[in-house]
């Protein structure tokens, strides 16, 4: 009589383990949501490049979208939006995006052009947190923009999203290599910049300026 008491502890035993584990292992998290406003431009009155915002923000959404981890804004649905956003400036402005769309994540940030050369300057701000990372490139040329575009793309996904791309992969190769040549030279030249996270409340609208 005792063994059938036995296997029905048993059986509970193994439901109430299992109850204990599945909860965590049995459901997905939930991916992040990134909207990504429209980058200002800053240029000659004489000069447009409109046409950098739509592209800039198409690159952003196909780069950035990770499958079950990042869902992106689709470049249509902001663009139906930001009519609505135009009130709104700074912290005002990226909140105001974040409970528009749902998302935890708003990127923003300007490109300016000045005797044919570009520099981008881009900012993750992560509204949970009241925080954000800054992320700056500079273009020769208007040739040369995509390829800057995907390279804070790449650091995006990597220090925002954890996720590491061949492009991320290529830009550390250089930086070491840079780092290397910066030491055997002068040691002093080797630039310290702040890293990670940066809280929102106390730095504003500032942009550091990142070197990858």
């Amino acid at each position: 009589m005792k063994k059938p008491n036995t296997l029905i502890k048993l059986i509970v035993a193994v439901f109430l383990f299992g109850g204990l584990i599945f909860p965590y292992t049995g459901f997905a998290a939930s991916p992040e949501t990134l909207a990504v406003l429209s980058f200002d431009i800053n240029a000659n009155k004489n000069k447009n490049l409109d046409y950098l915002k739509q592209g800039i923000s198409t690159m952003f959404y196909s780069r950035l979208t990770y499958p079950e981890k990042v869902v992106v804004i689709s470049p249509k649905k902001m663009a139906a939006l930001e009519p609505e956003l135009k009130q709104f400036s700074g912290s005002e402005l990226v909140h105001e995006t974040a409970r528009k769309t749902g998302s935890r994540y708003v990127l923003y940030g300007t490109i300016t052009s000045l005797a044919g050369a570009f520099s981008i300057d881009a900012k993750v701000f992560d509204t949970a947190e009241k925080q954000y990372m800054a992320f700056f490139e500079q273009s020769k040329n208007s040739d040369d923009l995509i390829k800057k575009v995907d390279r804070i793309a790449a650091a995006i996904n990597h220090k925002v999203f954890q996720r590491t791309t061949l492009t991320w992969e290529q830009m550390e190769q250089e930086k070491q290599k840079k780092l290397n040549e910066l030491k055997n030279q002068n040691p002093e030249n080797l630039m310290q910049v702040p890293t990670g996270w940066q809280r929102e409340e106390k730095v504003g609208w500032k942009v550091w300026k990142y070197l990858f």
